[in-house]
């Protein structure tokens, strides 16, 4: 089982781990399905309050939770979509009308900006640490498993699982291939590059071709019937849980 949920690797040249090997290997201070209806849960609560408070709370309590399951894996997946983040930060920073406080070249930066902008960046990297928790906590089966407690059509999960499935298939495909055009000096120049992107993309579409008629073939020899076969534990730290949503929770009303 483990075997056919195994994800990505983790894009850092110094390790060698992927993210099935983390959500494994993971302390998870919530467990079963109960971690997942908890970090919905507090998402949920995060992204409508309209209280700062919330925000500095969940991004405090998850990122320590994060860490404390993962430890500097956390920080390394928390970087990249900084790079993302922050560049959109700074152009609320500098398009808010108001009150100018000071001015940069063309830029001018008001109060009403900079509250905006923390305002803003606060509430998206709560959400993303609540994220980044569930990504680092649980696998797919275990996703799965809390999608069916919640009542939650078979035909959608499938194709869900599928599609994740068949992604990890094709990005495991095209990175070999890459390796090897890289290896085979595909890229020297632009011409070169031009044409070995090109061969890439078809090979790329006769394997996913292929490897989806073994994975079918593979799902019938084991009498699949159209329900994905997941892993289910039994839920666990329901006062940790319990006690952060009442934080949560109060954040809101403050």
């Amino acid at each position: 089982m483990d075997m056919y949920w195994d994800t990505t690797r983790l894009r850092d040249p110094n390790m060698h781990e992927t993210f099935e090997t983390v959500q494994l290997n993971s302390r998870k201070v919530v467990k079963g399905d109960l971690r997942v209806f908890f970090a919905l849960t507090s998402l949920f609560l995060t992204v409508l309050s309209q209280n700062i408070h919330t925000y500095v709370l969940s991004l405090l309590i998850f990122s320590v939770l994060s860490y404390q399951a993962a430890g500097k894996v956390y920080l390394r997946i928390l970087r990249i979509p900084m790079y993302f983040l922050l560049p959109s930060l700074f152009v609320v920073l500098i398009v808010t009308k108001g009150e100018v406080m000071y001015k940069l070249w063309i830029f001018e930066i008001s109060k009403e900006g900079v509250n905006l902008a923390i305002i803003t960046g606060l509430r998206a990297f709560a959400s993303l640490s609540i994220l980044l928790y569930l990504i680092l906590t649980t696998t797919i089966p275990e996703f799965v498993s809390a999608l069916r407690k919640l009542r939650v059509p078979e035909f959608i999960i499938e194709i869900a699982v599928l599609i994740y499935r068949c992604i990890q298939i094709l990005l495991d495909e095209a990175e070999r291939l890459n390796n090897a055009a890289t290896s085979r000096l595909g890229y020297v120049n632009k011409r070169r590059f031009v044409s070995t992107a090109a061969l890439l993309a078809y090979s790329i579409f006769l394997k996913s071709l292929s490897r989806s008629e073994k994975m079918e073939r593979s799902m019938s020899a084991r009498c699949y019937s159209g329900k994905m076969p997941v892993r289910s534990e039994k839920s666990s730290g329901w006062a940790i849980a319990i006690l952060v949503l009442i934080a949560i929770a109060i954040g809101c009303l403050i």
